[in-house]
């Protein structure tokens, strides 16, 4: 019989890209005196808790002792949480709906901020375990119930620990606390996600570092969108193609390297080992040599008009697409042809 694999999830720069409680400090401070430097303060112990500098506890308690919020500040993060999903979480809800039962959400965070996003996601409410907010007669927030385990140092491993979990259990996260469940025996193996932020302490205990979600699905044979993931596609980008392309590309989930100016021969033989995808202009030149040495080359895009400056017939021999921008000057020339008229 085939042993049941659990997966715990972080929620804060793991299922999302940022620090809730960092969020709610930028809307809830934002025509407070001196708001900028609070944010900043509360940033530093976000990051300083992540990294296990100092214990969770610590940085909770003093976190929230510089917060100034109310019910309506949380609507409003929740709001901007929905936009804040983590782009490999997003393109594979796929998972997320067929592995429902074997799905938990452990967090630090806070559950009311968290459910409205993971309930958009099939993931069940029982299933999601975070602090919960103390709030007083008019709304605003006073503290968290610090009966909760999640409130104290070491939680998420007491959590873990209560669900009484048999079998294989993953724990995915970015957080020192996340790797702290699989430390005291509570995991099968600790994946340290770097696709939002990268903590180095976290990354130097992790069994597997992970720079995406497709990553982990692929590795345990679950469910995804894609069948192969984007994080071990490489692209090349040179001569400083616009910035735009590289958003593009690193939006997609897929591992970018960008170059200011074209190589020559023997450099770019050695740099397109191991590249999926390479992004030119006019001035470097695709040889057979090149590409003979493109052991993984699918397609070279010519961020430009012409392609005299690739071997096309080697390119083809190898079963590699060519393209161009034919009509990516066609309003220079238009605007530089009126020019040329009213000077006249």
């Amino acid at each position: 019989m085939k042993q049941k694999h659990y997966i715990i999830i972080d929620f804060d720069s793991t299922f999302i890209k940022v620090e809730t409680i960092d969020e709610i400090a930028k809307i809830s401070l934002a025509n407070h005196d001196g708001n900028l430097s609070i944010i900043q303060q509360i940033e530093e112990i976000t990051n300083n808790g992540m990294n296990g500098n100092i214990s969770f506890q610590n940085s909770l308690e003093q976190r929230l002792a510089l917060l100034k919020a109310n019910n309506s500040h949380i609507k409003q993060v929740v709001s901007l949480l929905k936009s804040k999903v983590t782009n490999s979480f997003l393109r594979n809800k796929i998972f997320f709906q067929k592995c429902a039962d074997a799905i938990y959400i452990i967090s630090s965070g806070f559950k009311e901020c968290i459910l409205p996003i993971t309930q958009e996601f099939g993931i069940k409410d029982e299933h999601v375990y975070a602090n919960n907010f103390i709030f007083d007669d008019n709304g605003n927030i006073i503290g968290i119930d610090k009966t909760n385990p999640l409130a104290s140092d070491g939680g998420k491993a007491t959590i873990v620990k209560s669900l009484g979990l048999s079998g294989e259990i993953s724990v995915i996260g970015d957080g020192y606390t996340d790797y702290e469940i699989k430390e005291q025996g509570y995991a099968t193996k600790f994946y340290a996600f770097t696709e939002n932020v990268k903590r180095e302490r976290v990354i130097n205990v992790a069994d597997v570092i992970l720079p995406s979600l497709d990553e982990f699905l692929y590795l345990n044979k679950l469910p995804m969108t894609n069948s192969y993931p984007r994080n071990r596609i490489k692209v090349l980008l040179l001569e400083n193609i616009h910035k735009q392309a590289y958003d593009l590309f690193v939006n997609q989930g897929y591992t970018v390297e960008t170059l200011k100016g074209a190589l020559n021969e023997d450099d770019l033989s050695e740099k397109i080992k191991g590249v999926s995808i390479l992004g030119i202009r006019s001035k470097t030149n695709i040889t057979a040599k090149v590409l003979e040495n493109a052991d993984r080359l699918m397609a070279i895009g010519a961020f430009c008009i012409g392609t005299n400056q690739i071997d096309l017939h080697a390119a083809a021999n190898r079963g590699i697409c060519a393209f161009n921008a034919p009509y990516s000057n066609t309003r220079s020339v238009v605007e530089l042809v009126i020019g040329n008229i009213i000077m006249l």
